[in-house]
This record gives structure tokens, C-alpha cells and sequence, in this order.
């Protein structure tokens, strides 16, 4: 009889301390190390940026004018799939200004410019829409003939 009601004390001790855990705050999740030093170009030799982990946009000096100008009114998803040269973000940038009533970026709009056309200007080679060719398996040995 004591072994059935330690059992019950037991699991209801446990089902508390479950429950008592799964209510207690979250810990912030801070970026890692790496990524909060590397505020810099893309690295000539490994291509990896280190990206903001709130927006996924790549970190650089000029990140907080990019999120405080563009993020203000749109995602950063919008930014992330679109892969303008200068002349075509200047053309989305005055088109905004136009319809959507963005303000003048002033003398930001030289740095926004060059981070977006650094980060996400065209894509090399430039992407059509359309998958790769499929690649023919070789599932048999070759006989050479």
C-alpha cells in the first residue's frame, strides 16, 4: 500500500515540476559572439555574412539605417527576395517615395544604396525562375564502348 502512494506522490511531484518548469520565462536569445563582432563587408573567401538574427538581413554598419528607413514600413522579406543593381533599387526607392509616401532619405540614402546593392544586388548568374537541368543518374558500370 506505502509503494502506491509513493508512486502517486511521485508522479503528481513530478506532474508539478513539469508544469512549474514549462511557466518560467524564456531566456533571450542573444546572437552568437561571432556574429555580433563581424560588422563588416562579406568575406572575399568564404561569401558568409553574418545576418541579424531579428531580421535576417545581413549585419554591416549601415544595418540600423536600412531597419529604421525600409523596415519601418515593409518586411524585410521584401528586401530579402528582391536582388536589384543601384539603378533599380534608386527606381524602387523613388516609386516609393512617389506612391507610398516615403520620406526623403537624404543623406542616408548614399549608405542604404550601397548596403543593399553590396548584400542584395544581382544575382550571379542571374536566376530565371526555372530549375537546373536534372542530371542523368549513372547507375551502371561504364563498359567504355
Amino acid at each position: 500500500m506505502i509503494t502506491k502512494h509513493a508512486l502517486l506522490l511521485c508522479s503528481l511531484c513530478l506532474w508539478w515540476l513539469c508544469a512549474w518548469v514549462a511557466q518560467q520565462p524564456g531566456s533571450a536569445k542573444k546572437a552568437p559572439l561571432e556574429a555580433q563582432k563581424s560588422i563588416s563587408a562579406p568575406s572575399a573567401t568564404t561569401g558568409v555574412v553574418a545576418v541579424d538574427p531579428e531580421s535576417g538581413l545581413a549585419l554591416d554598419k549601415s544595418l540600423m539605417l536600412v531597419k529604421g528607413n525600409c523596415l519601418a514600413c515593409h518586411s524585410s522579406k521584401l528586401i530579402l527576395q528582391s536582388h536589384f543593381d543601384r539603378e533599380k533599387w534608386v527606381e524602387r526607392i523613388r516609386w516609393m517615395q512617389r506612391t507610398q509616401k516615403l520620406w526623403d532619405l537624404g543623406d542616408a540614402e548614399p549608405a542604404i544604396l550601397t548596403y543593399l546593392t553590396t548584400y542584395y544586388g544581382p544575382l550571379h548568374p542571374p536566376f530565371d525562375g526555372r530549375r537546373l537541368p536534372l542530371q542523368t543518374p549513372v547507375w551502371h558500370k561504364q563498359t567504355g564502348r
